[in-house]
């Protein structure tokens, strides 16, 4: 992920709301589980395919809240200050994440990954897990079905002149673990 952007901005107002509603109600260390999966995949595809893990153990690792970030968010009035300053100053996750590899080809419903903790440090964590998986299981999950179309043909990824240069790279690695030869 970009170096200078926070990980812990990759979330959304809703879930520090959430958090913020589970300090104040004591359900915020509350044991939970939270799996993440696909209800449907896009008309005429059998199966998806798994990529950006390592990207998410990166994200989840960097995931802080620094004390500019949380004066940002004070200034801003998405979080007031006192217990969930307090909280997201302290944040860092202690749970478990498990899931399918890079290249395994999931179905419907099939959990691609499993976050275990608390529910504050989990719930936190769902935009960024969710944006990473979306966008990296789409593109390898594409690169998959070009790969079986082109018949052992070589092929060659160019798509990074026209994106981000972080989701460049993102893409890149996701289109090479759906069998596109190189970029």
């Amino acid at each position: 992920m970009d170096q200078g952007v926070a990980t812990a901005l990759h979330t959304d107002h809703y879930e520090l709301t959430m958090v913020a509603s589970a300090l104040e109600s004591g359900i915020a260390s509350r044991d939970s589980v939270f799996e993440v999966f696909t209800r449907r995949l896009p008309a005429g595809r059998a199966y998806g395919v798994v990529a950006g893990m390592n990207r998410l153990i990166e994200a989840i690792g960097n995931f802080r809240f620094s004390s500019d970030v949380i004066e940002h968010l004070v200034t801003a009035g998405v979080v007031s200050a006192g217990p969930m300053t307090d909280w997201l100053a302290n944040y860092h996750f202690r749970g478990d994440v498990t899931g399918y590899a890079d290249g395994e080809l999931f179905f419907p419903y099939s959990p691609v990954l499993t976050v275990e903790g608390s529910f504050a440090e989990c719930v936190v964590l769902e935009t960024v897990l969710l944006s990473v998986l979306n966008h990296d299981c789409a593109v390898a999950s594409a690169a998959a079905r070009v790969t079986d179309a082109a018949n052992g043909r070589r092929l060659i990824d160019g798509g990074s002149r026209r994106t981000d240069p972080d989701a460049a790279i993102a893409s890149a690695r996701a289109a090479h673990i759906g069998g596109f030869d190189t970029t």
